[in-house]
């Protein structure tokens, strides 16, 4: 069940670290922009594509498996006659809960390696939940519901679409799943293999050190050359 949540987190963490380096590249004027760059992150977008439903598949997964695995508690309130008319909304709800924790918690060490303040944001949604949650207390229980669903939207789905993004504000890749079935076609499909190749570049443009030759080998080191 986790494994179906694994496997698109760090998928999406390697091609967030490949994007991140070549913006690098290209600020530090070491790599000139070309246009199959912006092809490869379309090809890299269509990658992420099937991780929302992936993830959303997983916490139903996991949400089913702690309702299976809490149902026979309702069972011995019977058997030994205590009152268990709520018992099947309180393990309802528990299960749901323990699920969105234990997701967020999850996506916030995948991602702990490469944005910091998003694992953070994650990692808090989901501990803040596990504190609160047990208490009990439903005034405690619907106001980290609606506090940690609205972190959420306006972190991960609200500020990343924005025009001016702040700083503080760390795209994990594309989250929002969408409801057009050919969308759902498209991304369970998985990425294009007829997708460009990653870009091949000549030179490196080293400021105030002339140019320096590189020729980028596909089945072997790089061999560097200066002049």
């Amino acid at each position: 069940m986790m494994s179906a949540n694994y496997a698109p987190q760090i998928r999406a963490v390697l091609v967030i670290r490949e994007q991140d380096f070549r913006e690098h590249m290209v600020a530090s004027n070491y790599m000139q922009p070309k246009d199959t760059i912006k092809e490869v992150q379309v090809s890299e977008e269509k990658v992420m594509s099937e991780r929302p439903y992936l993830t959303l598949f997983s916490m139903i997964m996991l949400f089913v498996s702690m309702v299976c695995l809490l149902k026979p508690f309702c069972n011995v309130l019977d058997i030994i006659g205590l009152p268990s008319s709520s018992c099947f909304l309180t393990v309802g709800f528990s299960a749901f809960v323990a699920s969105v924790t234990s997701t967020c918690v999850l996506m916030g060490l995948c991602w702990s390696c490469t944005r910091g303040i998003a694992a953070c944001v994650l990692v808090g949604i989901g501990l803040s939940g596990d504190l609160l949650c047990p208490t009990g207390s439903p005034v405690l229980v619907v106001s980290w519901l609606l506090v940690a669903g609205a972190v959420y939207f306006l972190y991960f789905i609200f500020l990343p679409e924005q025009e001016k993004v702040p700083a503080w504000c760390q795209s994990i890749g594309p989250m929002r799943p969408s409801m057009d079935p050919l969308h759902w076609r498209h991304a369970l499909a998985g990425p294009n293999p007829d997708a460009p190749p990653p870009p091949v570049y000549s030179s490196l443009a080293v400021p105030s050190y002339g140019a320096v030759p590189v020729t980028v080998a596909a089945s072997g080191p790089s061999r560097t050359r200066c002049t």
